[in-house]
């Protein structure tokens, strides 16, 4: 499958001398056209930075980004075929919902006609025909993350960013969204980059994720790869519901190996000489 977004050597430092940060570091990445690509990691782990880096809204200090095979890097926001949906939904409250996702398309001088198209189109899209003429104020928090993404989806993007947009609302309402963003991104065939710390809405909702720690991706892979196989300490400890044990390999014959626990006891099993973490699901 042709790649989206290509990113290759991405490095991005905030500041000067000695009070400079290293937010992203050597960052190589690869998402394909019409997928659901999840940068999963802790708080200040890099991923905001990084999807802000794609939108455009900060500068690369090095490194190539390419989206549609086209250098992206240095470009502004409003130059590249990407929209953003933020956490806090950013919508007009003194606009009706029509308004809201209609308002991009205006700024972008389409007729008339098609921009009354388009927005009928998109509001059948994420079924909010019937409150058309409300204001944000007069819908639920659900709505209003509907009317945010049919105003991002409006001008046809080639990729569709989105910040936490699931983190402001209730447990219930988060998993009925989680559907709603894959019911949408597979009616649309977006590209969809999700910025989360929820494990379970990464695990859930991606085709593939990048788990990010400290600047760095330190693993990518399908959603069953990364709990299934854990490629280090770190990812198997942040990933799903597990106990992680350290282990030692004592002694190897015939294929089979002695482990060591912390507590000293010993037990065999066949696997291959080394040592790394050991997923043990509850």
């Amino acid at each position: 499958m042709a790649a989206e977004i290509e990113i290759t050597g991405l490095s991005k430092v905030f500041g000067q001398g000695p009070a400079s940060f290293t937010a992203l570091t050597g960052i190589e990445l690869s998402i394909a056209t019409g997928e659901f690509f999840t940068l999963l990691g802790p708080s200040g782990c890099g991923k905001t930075t990084l999807l802000r880096v794609i939108a455009g809204f900060e500068q690369p200090t090095q490194g190539s980004l390419r989206i549609n095979g086209v250098e992206v890097a240095g470009l502004g926001p409003n130059r590249r075929p990407v929209n953003t949906v933020f956490q806090s939904y950013a919508l007009f409250p003194h606009m009706t919902v029509a308004q809201n996702i209609g308002f991009g398309l205006k700024m972008l001088g389409k007729p008339r006609a098609e921009v009354e198209a388009t927005v009928a189109r998109m509001l059948r899209l994420v079924r909010m025909e019937a409150l058309a003429e409300r204001r944000p104020a007069e819908i639920s928090g659900g709505q209003q993350q509907r009317v945010a993404l049919a105003r991002a989806l409006a001008p046809g993007p080639r990729v569709l960013l989105l910040d936490e947009p699931l983190s402001a609302l209730d447990l219930k309402l988060r998993k009925e969204m989680q559907g709603e963003l894959k019911r949408l991104q597979g009616e649309t065939g977006i590209t969809f980059v999700f910025v989360t710390h929820d494990q379970e809405e990464a695990l859930t909702m991606s085709d593939r994720i990048a788990v990010m720690n400290a600047g760095r991706i330190l693993q990518l892979g399908t959603p069953e790869a990364i709990y299934n196989a854990p490629a280090d300490r770190f990812v198997a400890d942040f990933i799903g519901e597990t106990n992680v044990l350290s282990l030692s390999v004592a002694s190897v014959a015939d294929g089979r190996a002695w482990l060591a626990l912390p507590a000293g006891r010993r037990r065999r099993r066949g696997c291959r000489p080394g040592s790394g973490p050991s997923r043990a699901r509850r």
